[in-house]
């Protein structure tokens, strides 16, 4: 049988890296290489097949019209080959990228008992904001929030979500907080990722904008929870992630029932994958750990 003629595996993956990436240097980061090893194997690679990958422009690249197509071919073909590589280990490797807040308060307190089920699969967690589209090719399962691309993905929401105001018991016995008019006399905490939560709530609410006391903007949404909980202002819950605080009195919803739903939690895998027993396997009970908890409320 005669044998396949491939290029080098090691401009594939540095060509994979900065395609996907657009950047050689953020390529060169991923791969712990210097920025000169991937320009160096990108140009093997173009060499090889006679062809330009990349528009070279300043600082910044673009994929040519042959670069895209070649790396939208040979992204399932690396991912079927870390696929192959795992099915035939006894220890397995599963890689998940997931918001952190989600991460430190829902996923973080489940994950022992998934270890404890399937003590031969290693999951490596990583957290991020990034599409799935900008995540190293060996990512297998990504969870996010209303996720925009659907092409070769296979996407399932996990867990539904409602958004709430929340607060310390000791900040209502400073301050009362009996009407939503009452918000102008506190400090509401925002952060960047839920940058209109407040404004939506308040929509649902039947309320015009509240100027409060002060407003504090935190970098990351576990920080506003956290600072919720020290009792420094009032922050926008959300049901899977407060749900502890609450049930521990540590927190307290001041507007009881008036919630707003939002699209929730999404666990996405890359189209070829869904079917990956490993895959399967988390995904399933990831699955089945959103519907215990959807069914307990």
């Amino acid at each position: 049988m005669a044998l396949h003629r491939l290029p080098p595996l090691g401009s594939i993956r540095a060509f994979e890296a900065a395609g996907r990436l657009l950047s050689f240097s953020k390529a060169a980061d991923e791969l712990s290489v210097t920025h000169g090893a991937v320009s160096h194997q990108i140009k093997a690679l173009e060499g090889w097949l006679g062809v330009p990958l990349f528009l070279r422009q300043g600082k910044s690249v673009a994929l040519t019209d042959q670069g895209r197509l070649y790396l939208d071919s040979i992204s399932p073909a690396l991912a079927a080959i870390a696929a192959a590589s795992r099915r035939i280990s006894t220890h397995e490797v599963l890689r998940v990228d997931a918001l952190p807040t989600f991460t430190m308060r829902w996923l973080f307190p489940r994950l022992a008992q998934f270890r404890a089920l399937y003590p031969h699969i290693e999951v490596q967690i990583s957290t991020g904001l990034e599409p799935m589209s900008r995540l190293p090719a060996n990512t297998d399962v990504v969870i996010r929030r209303e996720p925009h691309e659907v092409t070769g993905l296979h996407k399932v929401r996990v867990l539904s979500e409602t958004a709430f105001p929340v607060c310390a018991p000791s900040l209502l016995e400073r301050v009362p907080l009996a009407r939503i008019a009452d918000l102008a006399q506190h400090t509401i905490l925002h952060c960047p990722a839920r940058r209109t939560a407040w404004d939506d709530w308040l929509a649902i609410a039947h309320h015009s904008r509240v100027v409060p006391a002060q407003s504090l903007e935190l970098e990351h949404l576990y920080f506003c929870l956290q600072a919720a909980i020290d009792g420094i202002g009032v922050a926008m819950g959300y049901s899977p992630l407060v749900a502890p605080d609450l049930a521990s009195g540590q927190l307290v919803a001041p507007f009881g029932d008036l919630v707003l739903t939002t699209p929730g939690y999404f666990v996405i895998t890359r189209a070829e994958r869904q079917h990956d027993p490993v895959v399967k396997t988390f995904c399933d009970w990831l699955l089945e750990q959103g519907a215990r908890f959807d069914e307990s409320r």
